[in-house]
C-alpha cells in the first residue's frame, strides 16, 4: 500500500481528481455556463454543417409553393430532358459502332485499295438457322447485291444470299450452300472450302479435293484463291487443324478453324466490287460442286 501511495500512478490519480473537483466547483459557481460553452465549442461546427445540408435539401424539395399545373410542367420538362439524354446516348453508341466499322474498312482498304466495300452492322439472327446466317442493316440502296462477299478484319465470313432496299441476308461460311475456291499460299495447294451440319455444329470448315500426297499440315493458312470471280484473292479463311482421308476415295481433306468466330459476328464489310469480279475460271467452278458430294468422316 505504501509503495502504491509513493508511486507515480497514485500521484496522477490525485492530480486528476483535484482538477475534476475544481471544474465541478467552477461550473456550479458559473451556473453551468463554462461546461455548456466547452460542449458548444465542440458541437457547434457539426450543428452548422447539418443545418446547412438540411436547409439545402428542404429548399430543393420544397414544392409547396408550386401549383398543380406548375408541377405538371416541371415533370414534363424533366421527362423531355431525360428523353433527350437517352437520344444522345443512342446517337453516341451508333457513332461509336460506325467509327469501328470505318476503322475496319480503312484497314482492309489499305491492304487492297482496289476493293470497294460497304460497312454494315449485324441486325438479326434466325435462331432456327443451324448454319448461323444473319441479317445486316444495308442493302441495294447501298450498292449491295446478291453474291457479294462479306468479310471482317479477321477474314471471310460469308456471302450475300438475299438483298433488299435497306437490309440483306448473309449465308455464313458454315452453310452447305457456300462453296469457296481456296488455296494454301505456302504450299500452293488448292481445293474448295465448304461445311456441313456436322462440321457447322463445331464451327469448323472443310477444305476438300486435296491430292493423296498433300503437303498441308496443321497451322497452314488457307485463303481465297480468286478462281471463279466470286471472291477476291487472298481473303483469309482459316487455319488447318488436321488433314484426313476421305471415305469416298483416296483423296484427302483438311479440317479448318475459321479466323473469325462465325457465330458471333457483329460488324462486317460487304465487298461490292473488286478486280476480276465475275470472271469465270474454268479450272475451278464451285457451281458444279454439290454440297453433299463429300460426307464427313466424323
Amino acid at each position: 500500500m505504501k509503495d502504491f501511495v509513493k508511486g507515480s500512478s497514485f500521484k496522477v490519480l490525485v492530480i486528476a481528481a483535484v482538477v475534476l473537483l475544481g471544474l465541478i466547483i467552477y461550473t456550479a459557481s458559473a451556473g453551468g455556463s463554462f461546461l455548456a460553452s466547452l460542449l458548444g465549442f465542440v458541437s457547434t461546427p457539426m450543428q452548422s454543417v447539418a443545418t446547412n445540408v438540411t436547409g439545402n435539401v428542404t429548399e430543393f424539395l420544397d414544392l409547396d409553393g408550386f401549383t398543380k399545373d406548375e408541377l405538371k410542367a416541371l415533370v414534363t420538362s424533366l421527362q423531355e430532358e431525360n428523353s433527350g439524354l437517352q437520344d444522345r446516348l443512342v446517337d453516341y453508341d451508333e457513332m461509336k459502332q460506325e467509327n469501328q466499322r470505318l476503322r475496319q474498312q480503312l484497314k482492309i482498304s489499305e491492304a487492297d485499295p482496289e476493293i470497294e466495300m460497304r460497312s454494315a452492322a449485324v441486325i438479326g439472327r434466325d435462331p432456327n438457322d443451324i448454319f448461323y446466317g444473319f441479317s445486316i442493316g444495308a442493302g441495294t440502296l447501298s450498292g449491295i447485291s446478291v453474291g457479294d462477299p462479306v468479310i471482317t478484319s479477321q477474314g471471310l465470313v460469308g456471302i450475300v444470299s438475299q438483298a433488299y432496299a435497306t437490309t440483306s441476308k448473309v449465308d455464313c461460311l458454315l452453310s452447305e450452300n457456300v462453296q469457296v475456291a481456296a488455296v494454301s499460299i505456302d504450299k500452293q495447294e488448292s481445293g474448295v472450302v465448304g461445311s456441313s451440319i456436322m462440321m457447322a455444329s463445331s464451327g469448323l470448315l472443310r477444305l476438300s479435293y486435296l491430292s493423296p500426297d498433300t503437303k498441308l499440315e496443321p497451322g497452314d493458312i488457307i485463303t481465297t484463291s480468286g478462281a471463279g470471280g466470286t471472291y477476291p484473292a487472298k481473303l483469309k479463311i482459316g487455319q488447318v487443324e488436321s488433314v484426313e482421308k476421305s471415305d469416298m476415295d483416296v483423296s484427302r481433306y483438311a479440317v479448318l478453324k475459321p479466323f473469325q468466330d462465325l457465330t458471333t459476328v457483329k460488324e462486317v464489310q460487304v465487298i461490292i466490287d473488286f478486280p476480276g469480279k465475275g470472271e469465270e475460271d474454268a479450272a475451278i467452278d464451285p457451281a458444279e460442286i454439290s454440297p453433299g458430294e463429300e460426307e464427313d468422316a466424323e
